[in-house]
């Protein structure tokens, strides 16, 4: 039933990335659909303020509250997930300037 409403292959609706994509560019293109919905009806009535279209002005903290509230996913607060990317990023680190010191290296060998 899920691939069938969203067209996502059977393998792609048990990923949780490429949910979470395919539902992040659902909203954005919903939102573009919408406001520019609002602003050619805006157009087409001779009215330039969307206040007057019927889109209330909504600030950027605004948005993100909603988005936080309604969209987003809480943040993990677990002790073991805190521990595993503590451990990631520190291997990132390792990894990253092990790069440099061989860019270094390559970069100056005959």
């Amino acid at each position: 039933m899920q691939t069938e409403v969203c067209h996502l292959d059977k393998g792609q609706v048990t990923c949780w990335n490429s949910w979470h994509r395919w539902s992040v560019i659902a909203l954005v293109a919903y939102a573009f659909l919408a406001v520019t919905t609002t602003l050619e009806r805006a157009a087409q009535t001779g009215r330039n303020d969307p206040a007057e279209a019927g889109l209330a002005p909504r600030s950027s903290h605004e948005l993100l509250r909603l988005l936080r509230a309604l969209i987003l996913p809480s943040p993990r607060r677990d002790p073991k997930h805190l521990l595993w990317w503590s451990t990631w990023r520190r291997h990132q680190l390792r990894a990253r300037l092990c790069h440099h010191r061989w860019h270094a290296y390559a970069d100056t060998a005959p």
